[in-house]
């Protein structure tokens, strides 16, 4: 866990390499890692000093949210909510992706039929703007405009320097089901029924994913 005052020195150290970027120099992630599946090009020019904000901040048990640093992986992320048997409401299947990456460039996952894309659970957020300025953007705050149009902008609009979110129980221990459908259409027709219900022949459904294991079951 980050805490408060460490997550305050994270952004002092975000915002001076911010200031170290030159006028018409383009801004970006000074990180080394990424889930893009595409190859990318060598950059050396300086770039926005992240490195200190891949963690949780803080947890809260009772309002059951949490403040995370935009690059915390889920991975980090689910590691400090389990142990209050808490959970983000979405969690992509690939652990690496960062609480950041999935707001600003959408996703949907195994629990979105009940939960939609990882921003809808999204509470407030400090976003650094091109301006230098960080700003809290809430669904009825001052920034309300820029939280509603954040989502799907891929740092367009500014960096998430910290995102709030809303966190759900979850039992210990789950039951994985495997469910085999004949076809795509078939897989369809399921789909729309857990997703207007929540269950599956009497059963309640809590997360979906599917593997198709052959071009013919495409076809159908």
């Amino acid at each position: 866990m980050k805490g408060w005052e460490q997550h305050a020195n994270a952004v002092e150290v975000l915002l001076t390499s911010y200031a170290a970027i030159g006028p018409g120099q383009r801004v970006r992630l000074a990180k080394k890692t990424s889930n893009l599946f595409r190859p990318r090009s060598a950059n050396d020019a300086p770039g926005l000093d992240v490195s200190g904000l891949d963690g949780v901040i803080a947890i809260d048990t009772v309002a059951q949210t949490a403040d995370v640093q935009g690059i915390c992986t889920y991975e980090s992320l689910v590691d400090e909510t389990l142990p209050h048997g808490l959970i983000p409401y979405v969690v992509p299947q690939l652990r690496t992706i960062t609480l950041g990456g999935a707001v600003t460039g959408l996703g949907i996952e195994s629990t979105s039929f009940r939960h939609g894309l990882p921003h809808e659970s999204v509470l407030e957020m400090d976003i650094l703007t091109g301006s230098g300025e960080i700003v809290t953007a809430a669904p009825d705050g001052d920034h309300a405009d820029l939280f509603d149009t954040f989502p799907n902008s891929y740092g367009s609009l500014g960096y998430a320097v910290r995102i709030r979110i809303k966190l759900e129980r979850v039992p210990r221990f789950v039951t994985l089901r495997h469910v085999r459908m004949a076809n795509s259409r078939a897989a369809a027709d399921a789909l729309e029924v857990i997703a207007h219900t929540g269950a599956w022949e009497g059963r309640r459904v809590d997360a979906v994913d599917g593997t198709a294991f052959s071009p013919e079951f495409l076809s159908h």
